[in-house]
C-alpha cells in the first residue's frame, strides 16, 4: 500500500492529536480522511477496513468509525457484507452515470422553474462562472470542481423546489464530483470544455429563457454521461 501523502497525513494528525474535539464531529473528519484516501489509490478496491486500527490511528472509539464507514456505505465508496467487514467498492461507472442522469433530469426542470430569474441571481451565477474561469486557467481541479458545485447548486435553490434541493444534497456531489474528475484526468480527458458550455446556460437564463437554458444543462451533463457509457462499454 502507497504512504499517505503530506496533505492526508496533515489531516489525520489533526484529528488524532486532538482528543478534546467534539466527537460528535469526529465522524465526519475521519470519513473525509478516508475519503481522500480511496480517492488518491491509498486504499484501492477491495482494501479492506480494520475498525480497531482506525480507532487507534485518531486516537477515538470505534463508534466514530463505524459511523464513518457507514457514510461512505451510502456514497457507494465501500461496500459492508456481514462477516466479511468494510471494503472499498470498485468503481461503479454504471452507478455514477445513472446519478447523473438523475441530476439532468432534475436541475434541467430548475432551469425552467427559476425564470424569470429573481434579482442578482444571474449576477451570483456569474460571480462563480469567473471562478470556474480561474481554477481552469491554474489547473486547479478541486476549485473548480467547487465553483461548479456552487453553481450548479445555486440554480436548483433558484427553483424554490425543496423536494429538487433534498434530493441534489441527498447525492453529496462533492464527494462523486471528485470521483468523477479523478476518473477523467486518468483517462487523459479534461472539462475546459464545460466553461464555454456554462456561459451559453448563463445567457439563457440572463435572457429569462427557460426552455433554452434546460437543453445548456442536459447538454452539459450529456457529456458526462457519454464518458459513463463509453468507459462502461469498453
Amino acid at each position: 500500500m502507497k504512504p499517505v501523502t503530506p496533505a492526508i497525513r496533515y489531516a489525520s494528525a489533526g484529528v488524532g492529536s486532538q482528543p478534546a474535539l467534539n466527537r460528535a464531529c469526529m465522524h465526519s473528519r475521519i470519513r473525509d480522511v478516508l475519503i481522500s484516501r480511496i480517492l488518491d489509490g491509498t486504499y484501492p478496491s477491495d482494501f479492506r477496513f480494520k475498525e480497531l486500527n482506525l480507532a487507534r490511528e485518531f486516537n477515538v472509539s470505534q463508534a466514530p468509525v463505524r459511523e464513518a464507514l457507514r457514510e461512505l456505505v451510502a456514497l457507494d465508496l465501500v461496500v459492508s457484507e456481514p462477516y466479511r467487514g468494510t471494503r472499498v467498492r470498485p468503481f461503479d461507472v454504471d452507478a455514477l452515470r445513472e446519478a447523473y442522469e438523475l441530476r439532468s433530469v432534475i436541475e434541467a426542470r430548475c432551469a425552467e422553474l427559476a425564470v424569470p430569474c429573481a434579482p442578482g441571481l444571474c449576477d451570483e451565477l456569474g460571480v462563480l462562472l469567473e471562478q470556474m474561469r480561474i481554477a481552469l486557467d491554474r489547473r486547479d481541479r478541486d476549485a473548480h470542481a467547487e465553483a461548479a458545485l456552487k453553481f450548479h447548486r445555486r440554480l436548483v435553490l433558484a427553483s424554490d423546489n425543496q423536494t429538487f434541493l433534498r434530493t441534489w444534497d441527498s447525492f453529496i456531489w462533492d464527494v462523486r464530483a471528485r470521483v468523477v474528475l479523478r476518473r477523467i484526468a486518468d483517462a487523459g480527458g479534461d472539462v475546459t470544455s464545460m466553461y464555454p458550455m456554462h456561459e451559453a446556460l448563463l445567457e439563457r437564463l440572463r435572457a429569462d429563457d427557460g426552455p433554452g437554458a434546460a437543453a445548456a444543462l442536459r447538454g452539459i451533463f450529456g457529456v458526462f454521461i457519454e464518458i459513463f457509457s463509453d468507459s462502461a462499454n469498453v
